[in-house]
């Protein structure tokens, strides 16, 4: 879960330059990497409730100005109990975590009478997939794709039934030789 916490003083009517920045770079993280809903807590019955519903209201439309769909912004409040509480955003964010692998001078993979793999087995694979991994939602399902261009496939497909090449004329730069001093 990322979360940011936006600090909200009693009387204070909108939220602060430096709060916008957080929110939209925060937004920016959401649209990046966030699963399910954006929540947005606001504190109630606290010393600042009032301010924070006001606040709140300012961070839903900044993050809606920062591209994250208004339905998908969830709101809700928290008992604040009488204290001042910041308002809290957050998102549900997936990250790979690296297995330890044990170091290979600890094992003895000369000798495996079983014939099983040795303890670290795979483990750096693993463990660079992890690294190279930029959301692991990626591996359980594709990301949405943006609407193919059925004028371009027309065209393409027009050039190929007339017998003529359906690829972009390519300059001599582009292409390709085998250089004279290897033949």
């Amino acid at each position: 879960v990322q979360r940011l916490e936006i600090a909200v003083a009693p009387g204070q009517m909108q939220l602060g330059d430096n709060e916008r920045a957080q929110l939209a770079s925060f937004a920016n993280d959401y649209l990046r990497y966030g699963h399910g809903p954006l929540a947005l807590e606001t504190p109630s019955g606290g010393a600042n409730s009032e301010s924070a519903s006001v606040i709140a209201a300012d961070a839903r439309r900044a993050l809606s100005d920062a591209g994250v769909s208004y339905a998908a912004i969830a709101g809700s409040t928290r008992d604040a109990g009488g204290e001042t509480l910041p308002i809290l955003v957050s998102f549900s964010r997936f990250e790979a975590q690296a297995p330890d692998c044990a170091p290979l001078y600890e094992q003895d993979i000369g000798h495996q009478s079983n014939n099983q793999p040795w303890e670290s087995f795979g483990c750096a694979t693993n463990f660079n997939l992890a690294a190279m991994v930029e959301d692991p939602a990626d591996l359980l399902h594709p990301r949405d794709m943006t609407a193919r261009d059925s004028g371009r496939r027309d065209t393409v497909m027009d050039h190929y039934r007339a017998g003529e090449q359906t690829h972009a004329e390519r300059s001599n730069d582009e292409r390709v030789a085998i250089s004279n001093a290897v033949q």
